[in-house]
């Protein structure tokens, strides 16, 4: 088994309350721990708390960029980034690790990112073309990653 020798940063938007997604989350931040550092950070989720969505976005995003602010290298997860295969993540992803070290990964909210926010991103991928809910998103994002890290050590799982 090898290591990413770098460390990744999830930051989201809210608290995932479903609590099969909440396993799921748990269970993968759990086996990337066998392959890299991996820090999940949740941010306050503010829309619909009595403020504009323009001022909640803009909150949140501050936030996100706060718990991202010693990561070398920001990604933004929006449905207009770029896709790319699971294999292609995964070089994508050790490429990253190897000219950077710290990499963050920024899922946004309800409503997405502030432009301040996308204008700090370096980086956008997409998941899919289709949308799904932040909560959704970040399951996916972190088995992604997983599937990754199991390519990059020439294990089966990804098959």
């Amino acid at each position: 088994m090898s290591r990413l020798n770098g460390r990744l940063t999830l930051a989201a938007v809210g608290k995932i309350k479903n609590k099969a997604w909440l396993a799921a989350q748990d269970d993968y931040v759990k086996r990337l721990g066998h392959y890299t550092t991996l820090n999940l950070v949740e941010v306050k989720d503010v829309v619909g708390r009595s403020i504009p969505d323009d001022v909640a976005m803009a909150r949140e995003g501050e936030q996100l960029l706060q718990a991202a602010a010693d990561s070398s290298r920001l990604v933004a997860l929006t449905p207009t980034g770029k896709l790319v295969t699971s294999p292609n993540l995964a070089v994508w992803l050790q490429n990253r690790v190897e000219a950077y070290g710290r990499i963050a990964f920024l899922i946004g909210g309800p409503l997405g990112f502030s432009d301040d926010v996308l204008a700090a991103c370096h980086e956008e991928i997409s998941l899919s073309p289709l949308t799904f809910t932040h909560e959704l998103a970040r399951v996916l994002l972190l088995e992604q990653l997983y599937r990754a890290c199991t390519i990059l050590a020439g294990e089966q799982y990804h098959k």
